[in-house]
């Protein structure tokens, strides 16, 4: 009898994997961008409160570089691969609404 280590996967098998771990890349992906969201939000809000101009871009591409450089990662790739993918974009833009909301 054979067991489950002796079957090859088939090729539905593979591509439900490979869903699987797409959804899990997006999901990781968009709990990031909020969050980067989130932070610059409050940051920006608390800066404004102390008339101190904030520019939700560069604190989103600094969070990045300090995240990158934490895991020992390449920096600008790390950035390149976000612009790439939207990711930094709309962080950027979310966290930008949010202060304009909160401004209004």
């Amino acid at each position: 009898m054979q067991g489950s280590d002796d079957m090859e996967p088939t090729p539905l098998a593979a591509a439900r994997a490979r869903q699987e771990r797409e959804v899990a890349t997006m999901h990781a992906l968009t709990s990031m961008e909020y969050a980067l969201a989130r932070e610059a939000f409050h940051v920006g809000s608390a800066l404004r409160r102390a008339g101190i101009v904030f520019d939700p871009a560069t604190f989103v591409a600094l969070r990045v570089l300090e995240a990158s450089l934490a895991e020992l990662a390449d920096p600008s790739c790390a950035l390149d691969v976000l612009v790439g993918n939207g990711s930094l974009g709309r962080s950027i833009e979310l966290a930008a609404d949010l202060l304009a909301r909160d401004a209004a």
